[in-house]
């Protein structure tokens, strides 16, 4: 009771309106340029070189504004826990884990008995003391595909069911994309058939927003 009064303090100095004002921000002006580059393909003239080019672009930009995004609330959700000041030992099991994954990785390169036996049994009491500092970041490797995707938010205890439900089509955005930077003749038939990737990717962006803000608000990452 002591440790959620002190969390209570703590996410009252956060602020939780200002990270979600960010969070916001962050997803309009994505948004807004979607939305921008559409109305240039509509103006276009139908089977037209301009609007196959246009077309093309616009399947790039929204892969680019989907792995954006969540390279950006991860990073800011991260930047959240460790503001609060959490230590390991309240956290939930995935979210200690993953802010100990330096030190696990320093561990492997000796796994001699010895070695085991002192960070065990002096070095990792000692860790779980301390705060919740995450020094190696969520990557997209520049290939955000649905497993990287789901094993990052798995990471951090978010959930993924908007990306479970529209996996096939996450993973049809990032293999066009990547024959789209590769130089390949990729054809995106209609504005009409991106639109259908376009929603996809929102409801897998909303989802991740709201499931971070309501994580932080409900201290879901506390055990």
């Amino acid at each position: 009771m002591v440790a959620l009064a002190l969390y209570d303090a703590l996410w009252k100095r956060c602020s939780m309106a200002d990270l979600a004002n960010h969070i916001e921000e962050d997803l309009n002006w994505r948004e807004a340029e979607l939305a921008s580059f559409k109305i240039l393909v509509s103006a276009a003239q139908k089977g037209s070189v301009r609007e196959r080019a246009l077309l093309r672009a616009l399947w790039a930009l929204l892969y680019a504004h989907y792995e954006g995004f969540c390279k950006y609330a991860w990073d800011l959700y991260l930047d959240a826990l460790e503001e609060l000041g959490i230590v390991r030992h309240a956290c939930r099991s995935r979210i200690a884990c993953f802010s100990l994954e330096r030190e696990f990785k320093q561990l492997r390169g000796n796994l001699s008995p010895e070695s085991l036996w002192d960070f065990y049994t002096h070095e990792f009491p000692d860790l779980l003391s301390q705060h919740a500092t995450f020094q190696i970041k969520l990557e997209t490797q520049s290939n955000l595909w649905p497993d990287l995707f789901r094993e990052n938010a798995r990471k951090i205890s978010l959930p993924t069911k908007m990306l479970d439900a529209n996996e096939i089509r996450i993973k049809t955005l990032v293999a066009r994309r990547n024959d789209i930077a590769h130089g390949k003749k990729t054809i995106v038939k209609s504005l009409h058939e991106y639109q259908e990737y376009e929603n996809a990717v929102l409801l897998v962006m909303h989802e991740l927003a709201i499931a971070m803000i309501e994580a932080l608000d409900q201290k879901l990452f506390l055990k």
